[in-house]
């Protein structure tokens, strides 16, 4: 699903409600951070098109929230891991990264270099999965492969 509308002048698939079929749209203009001013490549027709609202369950029920509330929550979220990573940087510096491989065996606490996401450390173990906290997101990566 899309949260970031499409770029200006660039076509993008969507309902034409005219044509009453799925075409291309050329987008003409944003006409604020959720919608966009579209016309149809096919009958020329003109619409508006906002972002499709994003579904969250809670407790069983399916709740609709915007791309807006959407994009706050993933703000707080990077936000809090942002701060357990720096603690994390803080408490281990002086330790040593072991390098990750797929056929590697690992523990917790320890830390992690990687080849993509760099530096990290072990948050949790499994058998066969790792959780690992990154400066930019927590990862799930596998390990203990023969």
């Amino acid at each position: 699903m899309t949260t970031t509308l499409p770029p200006v002048a660039k076509s993008f698939f969507t309902l034409c409600k005219k044509c009453d079929a799925d075409r291309y749209h050329t987008v003409l203009a944003h006409t604020s951070s959720t919608a966009a001013k579209m016309k149809c490549e096919v009958c020329g027709s003109t619409k508006k098109y906002t972002l499709p609202k994003t579904q969250s369950r809670v407790g069983g029920v399916v709740k609709t929230i915007s791309a807006k509330t959407a994009a706050a929550r993933e703000s707080a979220r990077r936000s809090t891991h942002q701060s357990e990573y720096e603690h994390l940087v803080n408490k281990n510096e002086a330790a040593k990264a072991v390098s990750y491989s797929i056929k590697g065996n690992f523990e917790a606490n320890q830390k992690l270099q990687h080849p993509k996401f760099g530096i990290g450390f072990i948050r949790a173990v499994q058998s066969d999965k790792i959780e690992v906290v990154f400066a930019d997101e927590v990862k799930s990566l596998i390990h203990n492969r023969p």
